[in-house]
């Protein structure tokens, strides 16, 4: 959408000049007023906020590159037209799993050949701008958590999934727990197959699988996973051994990730590395400092 001089909301109902009909947004969730000069966004007492820079915000000014998030949604102010500057709302060019029908986060057969190559044209669109947004947060100065929350959330704006989680390496029992799950279907006792997880881990790879529940290579008791069809993970690993695993799986389908979609999920592994090893080594040198001093404090 084009800006104009004046006042647009943003919302989940249709008096909004941008729609986006999405749980996670209010119905009036924020505003953006253009000067003519000058983009700002504010928040219009949302129940799940707007965000910059991994930060929940009442408000902020906006230059052209930036990104915000409403709620889980993530928006682009991009370079200005001969009418203004531009939005583009980043979960609108592709089904989400978030989406209010849920017949919409369901891949379309049948289509013509024009729709495909339309669809794929945005599909490549929203990628692209969700690797922007993940390069940014390691340049930025946020806590690791908010670091690797924003990750999946951006994940799940393009990926067709049911169940998606971030899990690291327990230091004290080594075994991967979780750190950020996202889940939009029922509650189980566990929002993850073990056993992917575990194999993942075992071969050091990033495998996808057609279907979970029927699949006999994986370890363990085939009978936890009896309600899970695709899946897919890959390894964090900065280079040292795995610290983490990241995962996705579609309880409802079989066979629903392609190629391009674990590579993605790969490039987000690795931007998780980055930002597990960067905090790692901040801590070990903060711990190295400290104990400096106190080794000086002693000798004066």
């Amino acid at each position: 959408m084009v800006l104009a001089p004046g006042t647009v909301t943003i919302g989940r109902t249709k008096d909004n000049h941008i729609v986006c009909m999405h749980k996670s947004l209010s119905r009036k969730h924020a505003q953006l007023d253009f000067d003519g000069t000058k983009v700002r966004v504010a928040d219009l007492q949302s129940k799940n906020g707007i965000f910059f820079n991994g930060r929940r915000v009442p408000t902020c000014n906006l230059v052209e590159g930036d990104s915000f998030r409403c709620g889980d949604i993530t928006f682009l102010l991009e370079g200005a037209t001969t009418q203004g500057p531009k939005i583009s709302v980043g979960v609108q060019t592709l089904p989400s799993p978030l989406g209010l029908d849920s017949s919409l986060s369901r891949r379309v057969t049948n289509v013509p050949p024009s729709a495909v190559l339309a669809e794929d044209d945005l599909r490549s669109k929203d990628r692209l701008f969700l690797l922007i947004r993940a390069s940014e947060l390691l340049v930025g100065e946020l806590p690791l958590g908010a670091v690797l929350e924003e990750l999946v959330v951006l994940a799940v704006q393009v990926l067709e999934v049911d169940r998606i989680a971030l899990l690291a390496l327990d230091e004290k029992t080594l075994e991967m727990k979780p750190k950020v799950i996202k889940t939009f279907v029922g509650a189980a006792p566990r929002p993850y197959s073990k056993r992917v997880v575990d194999w993942v881990v075992d071969h050091g790879s990033p495998t996808s699988f057609i279907d979970v529940s029927t699949d006999k290579s994986l370890p363990g008791e085939a009978k936890e996973d009896a309600q899970i069809r695709s899946a897919m993970a890959v390894p964090i690993n900065p280079g040292g051994g795995s610290i983490g695993v990241l995962y996705a799986d579609s309880i409802s389908q079989p066979d629903v990730f392609r190629a391009d979609d674990l590579a993605l999920f790969r490039a987000l592994a690795n931007f998780a590395a980055l930002a597990m090893d960067s905090h790692a080594l901040r801590r070990n040198n903060e711990s190295g400092a400290s104990d400096l001093e106190r080794v000086t404090m002693l000798t004066r």
